[in-house]
């Protein structure tokens, strides 16, 4: 993959100028492959991107959890039902996550935060541990160093857990426009662009799954997290193959 392949890509009218942004890492170096995001280090709320890392500060097994719909807080209004961890973070089911978060120590939780790269939240609410509203703000380019640290951690196996989450996410949870062969992640969070929008939608990517190479963040403004993926999908098979 190289750069002209994804500008040509871009300016074939495959997305509208300022809707979606998008930042590709090499997950070996670390280093920027690919970037179309103004302020790369300006922190941002990325939704439920930060679930992974609240779940990283959980102490125990992960919990089996019942979830009711909108009265638990969940987005699914009928529920996800019974659920486990690797399918409560396939659907990205926030009726899961706010009852792990509320159990969740601070002070744990800074612990991941500083071993990952990123900021602790700003609040201590389990909605914000969560990725709802905007008191979770994390730089797009240390977010998604943060997944490449996620996917160098894979043999750990609370990582493992996780990792097997978010490939799960991609064949047939919220992410599942990115399909198989990936790990992914959608999220949806208040838009704080300048123009403002009902909400940005977010999706990570690694890819490919088994031994990830590349690190891909999306973000597409006024769309939840699993229209985002839909655009996501797209800049990956440019990624792959530079068509």
């Amino acid at each position: 993959m190289t750069a002209p392949f994804l500008t040509a890509f871009l300016l074939a009218g495959s997305f509208e100028t300022g809707v979606v942004n998008y930042l590709i890492v090499d997950v070996r170096t670390r280093e920027v492959v690919r970037s179309e995001w103004p302020d790369l280090e300006t922190p941002v709320p990325a939704g439920s991107l930060v679930k992974p890392f609240t779940a990283l500060a959980w102490a125990g097994e992960f919990p089996e959890f019942t979830c009711k719909g909108r009265p638990d807080g969940c987005w699914l209004g009928r529920g996800h039902g019974r659920l486990r961890f690797r399918e409560a973070l396939a659907v990205s089911c926030n009726a899961y996550f706010l009852n792990l978060a509320e159990g969740v120590n601070a002070a744990a939780l800074e612990v991941v935060a500083s071993k990952y790269g990123i900021p602790a939240p700003e609040s201590d609410r389990a909605e914000t541990r969560i990725g709802l509203g905007a008191d979770w703000r994390i730089p797009p380019l240390a977010l998604a160093r943060a997944y490449c640290e996620l996917a160098a951690r894979a043999p750990e196996p609370r990582v493992a857990e996780i990792l097997a989450g978010l490939a799960r996410a991609a064949q047939s949870g919220t992410a599942s426009a990115i399909g198989r062969g990936a790990m992914a992640k959608t999220g949806t969070a208040p838009c704080v662009a300048e123009r403002r929008h009902a909400g940005d939608g977010f999706t990570m990517i690694l890819d490919p799954a088994e031994a990830p190479r590349m690190a891909i963040l999306v973000r597409v403004h006024g769309v939840p997290g699993a229209e985002a993926a839909k655009s996501a999908a797209r800049i990956l098979r440019a990624a792959r193959t530079g068509k």
